[in-house]
């Protein structure tokens, strides 16, 4: 089978064809179908392992001080005196920090199973 060109595969991706991904060797195929295999395979130790962690009254401890100070804290406020920029950066911090908090309760069940609820202070 000849390779697609690459205008061929972005038209066909674009109409949601995949005959371009036929053409692919077999043993390439074979290789990546093994890739996600091994990677579907980590991610559910890891998660398994985050549960664990969870599970553990340390662990417990320790990720609900992670929430608290990340998932049950979704704003941050404005520092008057800085500029727009660095407010800006300051804030993609705080998302770095809610992603990976947000990724963790995900993998341990907490995700949309059972809403993160702000704690009275």
């Amino acid at each position: 089978m000849q390779p697609f060109s690459l205008e061929q595969i972005i038209g066909s991706a674009a109409t949601g064809g995949w005959d371009w991904f036929n053409a692919v060797p077999e043993h390439v195929r074979r290789a990546l179908e093994t890739a996600q295999a091994k990677d579907a395979e980590d991610g559910r130790t890891i998660a398994a392992a985050w549960a664990r962690f969870y599970e553990s009254p340390d662990g417990r401890r320790a990720l609900e001080a992670l929430f608290d100070s990340t998932l049950r804290r979704t704003t941050f406020f404005v520092n008057l005196g800085l500029d727009p920029m660095s407010m800006a950066t300051f804030g993609a911090f705080r998302e770095g920090q809610n992603a990976l908090a947000h990724e963790i309760a995900r993998q341990i069940g907490l995700g949309m199973a059972e809403p993160v609820k702000p704690r009275e202070t």
